[in-house]
């Protein structure tokens, strides 16, 4: 059985929103949703890490971040990686670790909603990126609403929120 590595970096997948007004009040748990949904599903194959001071939304990410996410990536104990990530810039964060991976099968994923809400898309999201993970061919993929693209062939359409083909 394949260990699918899974990196956590906040983003909405793991956002916990105030009882307040205001896009911008969240906060990020002590343990990410990924731990939570792997518990509940029984999935076993996967290794979660997940460090809560460094999650962030992803307009906040900077480059720093972007870099420590491919290094993450590319260490050589790590044959497949799954990286939760929020959506407004995941493909600025894919374009770095394609640099950095070009031998590895790297997946990133994330959420339109939080995994704590009712309505949420995370749960599926995870699933479809552990399975391409295990699927896909060297590369580096974005797997959103049961889609898997190259990261260089897609883009996220401000409108809907959703990735779309280019």
């Amino acid at each position: 059985m394949t260990t699918i590595n899974v990196l956590s970096t906040g983003g909405t997948f793991d956002k916990a929103y105030g009882s307040g007004a205001g896009v911008r009040n969240f906060s990020f748990p002590e343990v990410s949703a990924v731990e939570d949904i792997a518990t509940r599903l029984g999935i076993r194959n996967m290794k979660v890490s997940y460090e809560p001071s460094r999650a962030k939304d992803s307009l906040d990410m900077t480059d720093d971040d972007r870099n420590f996410i491919a290094e993450w990536c590319a260490d050589n104990s790590r044959d497949c990686c799954v990286v939760i990530h929020g959506t407004d810039t995941m493909i600025d964060t894919a374009r770095v670790v394609a640099k950095k991976c070009p031998d590895k099968v790297v997946v990133l994923t994330g959420a339109l909603q939080p995994a704590r809400m009712r309505d949420t898309d995370a749960e599926f999201n995870l699933g479809g990126a552990l399975i391409a993970a295990q699927a896909c061919s060297p590369g580096v993929y974005i797997v959103m609403s049961g889609t898997i693209y190259p990261w260089d062939k897609c883009k996220k359409n401000p409108t809907t929120g959703h990735f779309e083909p280019l």
